[in-house]
């Protein structure tokens, strides 16, 4: 079992992850339908954008191992979203990237990435994931 994985060194790597992109970053307002762009900075900060893409990259390690990231986020008025990362409480660093690139990967589109997306990769892993057959051994009777 791997420890907490540092915010600091997470929140750098998106921003520069979404910098190196070089597409605009982009949230649909779902109040009044008008595009808002936001900074790569954006991307990483704990009270911005980092708390969906986080989640979303949990989803996609969820579905794929089983097991999350013991993502640490509260909900906080005050924030972008509505929603504050204080912690991972585990895994290793490369998986949290990894899952979150992967993440952001299924939302880019050839002119943005447009964070709203991000809603549907979190509930298509979780779904898939609900639906996975269990491929445990049957714990009957033995012949």
């Amino acid at each position: 079992m791997t420890g907490p994985v540092d915010l600091a060194v997470v929140s750098r790597t998106m921003e520069a992850l979404v910098r190196q992109e070089g597409k605009p970053l982009v949230f649909q307002d779902r109040a009044t339908g008008q595009p808002l762009t936001l900074s790569p900075e954006a991307a990483g900060s704990p009270d911005a954008l980092l708390p969906v893409f986080l989640a979303a990259g949990e989803a996609v390690w969820r579905e794929a191992t089983g097991k999350g990231f013991a993502l640490d986020l509260a909900q906080d008025p005050q924030t972008l979203l509505g929603y504050r990362v204080r912690g991972i409480g585990n895994g290793p660093f490369s998986a949290v990237m990894l899952s979150v690139m992967e993440a952001t990967a299924q939302i880019t589109r050839p002119d943005m990435l447009l964070v709203n997306d991000l809603d549907a990769v979190w509930e298509a892993a979780q779904e898939r994931h609900r639906h996975r057959p269990d491929t445990r051994p049957s714990t009957g009777p033995t012949p």
